[in-house]
């Protein structure tokens, strides 16, 4: 059996989110369906982020 586990990627900067981190998910503000994650880094710094699903942007 090869099974994996599938880290959370930062919406922001791109980067694995470690499962310690101080991140924050949350859904589209926009649409609702897409699952989001960022970094506490991103967050601070107020760093912006792109839906996959609907191109909404936000801070």
């Amino acid at each position: 059996m090869n099974s994996m586990l599938e880290l959370p990627i930062c919406a922001s900067c791109k980067r694995v989110i470690m499962p310690n981190d101080e991140s924050v998910k949350f859904n589209c503000p926009n649409c609702g369906r897409t699952l989001l994650w960022r970094c506490q880094s991103c967050r601070e710094f107020a760093r912006s982020y792109t839906c996959k699903s609907c191109n909404f942007s936000g801070p």
